[in-house]
């Protein structure tokens, strides 16, 4: 039901919802100041300056490996995996998150650890394909990476579970799990709640962004003033994160 209701209040806050609803609440109310607060909104939510510098104070910065630097374990959370139907078959789909994985294998290549936990259930309300850890592993296992060296979590749905779940799953594997170092990779947008929820639990872990969505470029009418798409996408995950990160703390997670 908490999945449910998160994904709900997510789309209600989200900032394309809040301009459409004041848009509609003009058209029946027909007042200049809810057109105005449209118009306002529209142009705050699109803006590139304003979105890219908050985007950037909230993003987790990069991470540098040191030389012959080594964890017990590369934990890599989901969200960008899911399958499409294709005539009889089912194709395995990749969204912009796929940084995170791709990243996470780079550093297994590197010898920065020798084990891969990859968390992840299915992000859909009507579980309507194979879990994302499973498809990931199976990808993964594809363009090489030992079987053994990869283990799935696959009944988490959002990132309190990923690191509940995952805490359980080195428990019944390393009794002296908590005593060990784990990097934890996933996009930086999201880094913030995602530490958060792995202290909660005890597993000691470092950050590793990936996924990086805020560029300050050198500053020019199309990046300061002109409305911008990516603006308006980089909100709706920035607002996300607050949210998730008041819920979180409201019941205890973090």
């Amino acid at each position: 039901m908490f999945f449910i209701l998160s994904k709900i209040l997510y789309a209600i806050i989200a900032p394309t919802s809040l301009i459409t609803f004041a848009f509609l609440l003009y058209l029946f109310s027909k007042k200049k100041f809810v057109l105005y607060t449209g118009i306002g909104l529209f142009l705050f939510f699109t803006n590139p300056f304003i979105g890219l510098h908050l985007f950037k104070m909230w993003e987790i910065d990069a991470s540098e490996i040191k030389p012959n630097e080594h964890y017990d374990g590369i934990i890599i959370l989901g969200g960008f995996i899911s399958t499409i139907t294709v005539g009889n078959s089912q194709r395995t789909v990749y969204a912009d998150g796929n940084d995170r994985m791709l990243q996470a294998i780079s550093l297994y290549k590197n010898g920065v650890s020798n084990k891969i936990i990859y968390t992840a259930g299915t992000d859909s309300i009507f579980n309507i394909h194979e879990s994302e850890a499973v498809l990931a592993k199976i990808f993964m296992v594809q363009i090489g990476l030992p079987d053994s060296a990869i283990i799935t979590e696959s009944k988490s749905v959002n990132t309190y579970e990923n690191a509940l779940f995952t805490k359980q799953l080195l428990e019944k594997q390393d009794s002296a799990w908590h005593s060990k170092k784990y990097l934890l990779v996933t996009s930086a947008f999201h880094m913030r709640r995602s530490i958060a929820c792995f202290n909660k639990q005890g597993i000691n872990v470092t950050p590793y962004s990936t996924n990086f969505r805020a560029f300050l470029e050198n500053h020019n009418v199309f990046n300061t003033i002109v409305p911008s798409y990516g603006a308006l996408q980089n909100w709706t995950y920035l607002m996300k994160e607050w949210v998730g990160m008041v819920v979180y703390k409201t019941k205890g997670y973090i």
